[in-house]
């Protein structure tokens, strides 16, 4: 997500609580996040690689779908965007999804549907349908995992523990969204998910997949979704970073080593880099063959806001939690990844004055002669009116309001309804408009 918005109350507490952590010193090692020891070789698969399976060939069709960062207000944008193209007939044949921060809330949930869990009112399942969705979405997380914080179950092993504020963040994600859930869970029915992260050691993304997790001699399968969806979601300074354990082979012993990785923005806040990866290893595969000779798109759906100086009359911007941290550190990472998301577009065919207009765009596939269509459905490209205005408004966040969720609702289908008009008028992209119930 761009940044992890607080009001004055949070910002101050947040001060406070990592000013206290400085100064305690962690007295036992329980290590709840390290990922486990493959069991089996070759390491089992779950539905989170990059392999384009016989699921994925059989209508000889490429479809990605990119879900990006930006806390509550991405997470509400991109399942009402989802639930308008499944309307038209069009998430069903996705093939994967791609998501960053905000954006992996709804993708980890949509690729868990059908999955029961318990209650102590029985079993339930999730659906993804409006109404379920949208309540769980719209849910204040940021209280909730305030609240959390004082928890005599959560104080002591903060504070003596190396048990974190992101660890806090995954049970209010279990609870509220994914009820325990293991990649082994994932529906292989639905399309595969890539979450993505940042690897800190290395300065590039981490995407939860089995590959990855070969390559630490460990199984993706067990891992808990919520905890892959937090670490997606883990903005530096809000969240301490993530662990992963890198094993060493059966055959061999070296130096235990970690992974710390945090909130997948810095590296693409829009999620487009790991689809671009997607193809790029699929022509690797098969160079001379088009594999998808019906079509081949990714859909963006970018929740970034359009830029509005809100401080342009101001003289003095500061308040009150800039006396204790100064808030220009967001204000330079919000435009860090507004350079990153340009140089991003910038692959699939969007020109860096055009992404503010451009909806359709058409970029070539690694090693042969066919294209990719892109398809922005991005919050910024709303009209400058005052419903447009009010949308772009929305802060970045962990919780929203019902009117603004509302607001989001009533943006995608806006948008996504313009898509399909345009492309009504193309006859190059008529494979969109042909992929409609």
């Amino acid at each position: 997500m761009e940044h992890f918005v607080l009001n004055r109350f949070c910002l101050v507490s947040l001060l406070i609580i990592t000013t206290l952590t400085t100064a305690s010193c962690t007295l036992a090692h329980i290590w709840p996040y390290v990922n486990k020891r493959a069991q089996k070789s070759p390491v089992e698969q779950s539905k989170a690689n990059y392999i384009i399976g016989d699921k994925e060939q059989k209508d000889k069709m490429f479809i990605g779908l990119a879900l990006s960062g930006g806390g509550s207000r991405a997470a509400n944008f991109a399942s009402a965007a989802m639930l308008e193209l499944k309307r038209l007939g069009i998430l069903d044949r996705v093939d994967f999804i791609s998501s960053v921060s905000g954006g992996s809330l709804p993708a980890a949930y949509y690729a868990l549907d059908g999955y029961k869990y318990f209650t102590w009112t029985g079993y339930r399942q999730i659906h993804f349908e409006d109404a379920e969705v949208m309540d769980r979405m719209g849910r204040d997380f940021k209280w909730r995992w305030i609240g959390r914080w004082f928890l005599p179950q959560n104080m002591i092993p903060y504070w003596f523990t190396d048990f974190t504020r992101s660890d806090i963040m995954v049970q209010v994600f279990n609870n509220n969204l994914f009820h325990g859930a293991s990649y082994a869970d994932l529906n292989p029915e639905r399309p595969k998910l890539l979450i993505n992260a940042t690897n800190d050691g290395l300065s590039d993304s981490f995407t939860f997949t089995d590959e990855s997790f070969a390559e630490m001699n460990s199984s993706l399968a067990s891992y808990k979704v919520a905890r892959a969806v937090n670490v997606s979601s883990a903005f530096p300074g809000a969240f301490q970073s993530v662990t992963l354990r890198k094993y060493s082979p059966p055959d061999q012993a070296f130096p235990t080593r970690y992974l710390h990785l945090y909130d997948g923005g810095p590296v693409d806040n829009l999620g487009i880099n790991t689809l671009l990866n997607v193809l790029k290893q699929a022509a690797k595969n098969d160079p001379h063959s088009s594999q998808f000779s019906n079509g081949c798109v990714i859909i963006s759906v970018d929740a970034s806001p359009r830029h509005i100086d809100h401080n342009g009359d101001q003289a003095d911007i500061r308040g009150i939690p800039d006396y204790f941290l100064d808030r220009n550190a967001l204000r330079a990472t919000d435009t860090m990844l507004v350079s990153n998301r340009k140089e991003v577009l910038e692959k699939v065919g969007i020109p860096a004055d055009k992404i503010d207009d451009e909806i359709f765009a058409k970029f070539p596939l690694h090693g042969n002669t066919d294209s990719c269509w892109f398809w922005h459905i991005a919050l910024r490209h709303l009209p400058k009116d005052d419903f447009g205005n009010s949308a772009s408004k929305i802060k970045t966040d962990f919780n929203i309001e019902h009117a603004e969720q509302t607001d989001l609702i009533e943006a995608a289908k806006r948008l996504v309804q313009e898509g399909v008009e345009r492309s009504k008028g193309s006859g190059e992209i008529s494979f969109l408009f042909s992929l409609q119930k």
